[in-house]
């Protein structure tokens, strides 16, 4: 049986890295009752003080394309994910600047 968390608990590895970009640790932590991904980079602040730089994320469905780390970033590159709702187009009311002129600012 694999080591489940208890809540607001996880754990990091040192991750054996194909590129530099990728996360010097992975892991996982349970918050609020689910499992996140996380991802450290070791870094140095401008003041040359070392720290780890933290992404959390959803957790990837085995099989997907792979990950991307860039830019910081810990992304999954799977189309696994609902699609971002789309927000109502704006009312007439909003669409003119006339309304704007009577502002006090």
């Amino acid at each position: 049986m694999a080591y489940e968390h208890k809540e607001g608990q996880g754990s990091l590895f040192k991750n054996e890295k194909q590129n530099d970009r990728q996360p010097d640790y992975k892991g996982t932590i349970v918050i609020a009752g689910k499992t996140y991904e996380v991802a450290a980079w070791e870094r140095t602040s401008q003041r040359g003080t070392s720290y780890l730089s933290l992404q959390a994320s959803e957790p990837r469905v085995r099989g997907e394309q792979g990950t991307s780390y860039g830019s910081g970033q810990y992304r999954s590159q799977g189309n696994n994910a609902a699609p971002a709702p789309v927000p109502p187009p704006p009312t007439e009311e909003f669409q003119s600047t006339d309304d704007l002129e009577d502002l006090p600012f």
